[in-house]
């Protein structure tokens, strides 16, 4: 790592499924074989499978299984990526340790955002010319990251052996992290997709701007039509408040549970704030350069909001670890792999 600190050990980030339009296939097959196995262990012919406890939340809490969240947009411009850095450093003040990915693949701009200069990138990682131990370098508050590269053509449209290749090295690599945030490309691209259903938990991040509402809605409806996910959390950014907030979520919310059958939830909202315009030019995380700042305070506030919706997932879980695969192996049939729906 570029910190020449040793990199501890961590198994089991995400699960990356396969090329969208070769996945059906495979899925049906993991589907038969998971359900034979839950008739095997109904039957007592093999023992249940174990499922690893998650730790609670909190300082110096270790899991080990990491929470995985997605920060993604339907349109660009909305400040997803200051959302996921900002959340980063909220989550390692409250003593968790986060590794950021920065999925914006071929338009990656989160080492500019944290001022950092990575000496590789996720392209050395999947041509196999370099680890991840080697690619993976520290930020502010010791959050980890795993740069993309811009510009890159080539990472603009993974392809099923790249994807399968990343997928490999994430499960693999050795490192005990807690929270994993997945900053996403805009819009609905296979990139894009591929990464949304690689996670537990998909921030959408909205503006009051009527293309910014439009465009959530159609990724919204994008994930619904074609891989059945039905449960988003709204963060609602560049508002003079919480009024403004709440009727840019009532806007989506109302159109997607009335069209799509849609469980959006209102995760909070970030204010215009001139400090944080000025963070920006600064090349720094308002979070760190303005701890008063309104926005840095709801920073605050949201990262609280989603340690709190954790622990109530916990408890309702009595503890256990929810993986997406089994979410995807639980379901009846596979998740279509036609071409989205234009919204």
């Amino acid at each position: 790592m570029e910190s020449g600190q040793p990199v501890p050990r961590c198994e089991g980030i995400g699960i990356m499924i396969d090329d969208m339009d070769n996945q059906a296939a495979r899925l049906r097959e993991l589907t038969e074989q998971a359900q034979k196995r839950r008739d095997d262990e109904a039957r007592g012919l093999v023992p249940p499978r174990p499922v690893p406890p998650r730790t609670p939340l909190g300082k110096h809490a270790r899991r080990k299984v990491p929470y995985t969240l997605a920060v993604t947009s339907g349109k660009g411009g909305v400040g997803k990526t200051l959302v996921s850095v900002n959340l980063a450093v909220r989550f390692a003040q409250r003593g968790l340790k986060v590794l950021i990915i920065d999925a914006d693949l071929g338009l990656a701009n989160i080492d500019v955002v944290l001022g950092v200069t990575p000496k590789y990138n996720m392209a050395d990682v999947l041509s196999g010319n370099q680890s991840l131990d080697d690619v993976v370098v520290q930020g502010p508050e010791g959050i980890y990251i795993l740069p993309a590269a811009s510009g890159v053509a080539e990472l603009s449209d993974l392809s099923e052996e790249q994807r399968a290749s990343l997928m490999d090295h994430l499960d693999n690599w050795n490192a005990d992290i807690d929270v994993v945030i997945v900053d996403t490309g805009a819009g609905i691209s296979p990139n894009v997709r591929y990464f949304i259903l690689s996670v537990e938990k998909i921030l959408v991040v909205a503006t009051p701007d009527p293309s910014s509402i439009t465009d959530a809605y159609a990724l919204m409806k994008v994930m619904y039509k074609n891989h059945r996910l039905n449960n988003f959390d709204l963060v609602v950014n560049q508002v003079t408040g919480l009024k403004e907030a709440k009727r840019v979520y009532k806007a989506i919310s109302d159109v997607s549970s009335r069209f799509l059958n849609i469980g959006l939830q209102f995760a909070g909202y970030i204010p215009k704030d001139d400090l944080l315009q000025q963070a920006v030019r600064e090349q720094q995380l308002v979070s760190l350069a303005y701890p008063e700042a309104e926005s840095s305070i709801a920073f605050t506030r949201l990262s609280q909001w989603l340690v709190e919706t954790w622990q109530r997932q916990e408890r309702d879980n009595n503890g256990q670890a929810t993986f997406f695969w089994g979410r995807l192996l639980d379901e009846e049939d596979p998740p279509s792999t036609s071409e989205p729906e234009s919204s």
